[in-house]
């Protein structure tokens, strides 16, 4: 953690000490770390179980404690219990302290970007419906139930566009039919002044006032909107899996790193196993976050691409671990 902070100083310091107060940067500092908690935490477990088996390995203290009776596996009893220490804290962090950190390292990031990075950004809202089209609209009039500059997106080839939509009577304003013709080109079909769309799949449970991306929902809010929003199944149900599996790596660590730092061999090559066990959790790290790309957009089905990186680590990992004695 200290490293990321002399890092990051070293980039934006100069924005932040002089547009923020010591407290305010240190805070922005706390949020991070609690963003980033599965990674530091993984790394740092990775790197601590590295050292301490291969300075067990090397001081023939393994050896020793085989001859007394004690297997490898017992050994690693401690390093287990720690790991499931580890794996609490990540899920408590994920579930309470993760979602409302990274909104506000972000709201922090972009009250300091640079001038020259700065451009006024429009925020848009989407709403997916249980027919798997989507409302997209610009903003919501809380007080008067309506969605203001609304695309009702049914089918690429057909988007009705209003500048009003009146919740309660499903009624659209200043209406426009968008159809593709033959040329590929999105044309104007039939305009309304007012139209009812009774067709339209509403759901009065859809909250409209603020969207809380999914990577910044906890797994409770996850959870229960995978049970009650089938339309954004597929991106639920892929976050969901993310959030509940990357806080078990420790145990990943301890199945893959084990076996290679525990195995006697008079010229261990300390370096490579190393080199080997940062490079394979950077890799596993950044294949997961693709694959929850791939999840998000339905190229894959969430369990397969969340699981299967998973999986095919312990695929390889877990029958050498099971040979150890």
């Amino acid at each position: 953690m200290a490293i990321y902070i002399v890092v990051d100083l070293s980039a934006h310091g100069v924005r932040f000490l002089t547009k923020s107060s010591f407290a305010q940067i240190t805070l922005f500092y706390l949020n991070s770390f609690a963003s980033l908690l599965d990674l530091f935490v993984t790394l740092s477990f990775l790197l601590a179980t590295m050292r301490v088996l291969i300075d067990l390995t090397a001081h023939r203290d393994i050896v020793a404690l085989q001859m007394a009776g004690i297997s490898k596996k017992q050994l690693l009893s401690p390093f287990f219990l720690f790991a499931g220490f580890l794996s609490l804290i990540c899920y408590m962090n994920t579930q309470w302290f993760a979602p409302d950190a990274q909104e506000l390292t972000n709201m922090f990031k972009s009250a300091h970007k640079s001038k020259k990075n700065k451009v006024q950004q429009i925020r848009v809202f989407t709403v997916s419906l249980d027919d798997k089209s989507e409302l997209i609209y610009r903003s919501f009039d809380k007080n008067n139930q309506e969605l203001l500059d609304v695309f009702w997106v049914k089918a690429p080839d057909d988007i009705w566009h209003m500048k009003v939509f009146k919740i309660h009577s499903l009624e659209g304003q200043y209406v426009n039919h968008l159809i593709r013709n033959e040329a590929k080109r999105l044309i104007k079909s039939e305009s309304f002044v007012s139209r009812i769309f009774k067709e339209l799949p509403w759901n009065d449970e859809v909250v409209l006032h603020r969207f809380v991306p999914f990577e910044s929902r906890s797994i409770s809010t996850l959870f229960l909107q995978a049970c009650s929003l089938p339309a954004d199944g597929r991106i639920i149900f892929s976050h969901l899996y993310y959030k509940l599996l990357v806080p078990l790596m420790p145990f990943l660590v301890l199945f893959a790193v084990a076996p290679m730092t525990m195995r006697y061999s008079r010229s261990q090559p300390i370096f490579l196993i190393t080199a080997y066990s940062i490079f394979g959790f950077i890799a596993l790290k950044v294949t997961l976050d693709g694959m929850l790309i791939l999840g998000e957009n339905q190229v894959l089905p969430s369990y397969i691409a969340i699981l299967g990186p998973i999986a095919l680590v312990l695929l390889f990992s877990l029958p050498t671990f099971a040979r150890m004695k």
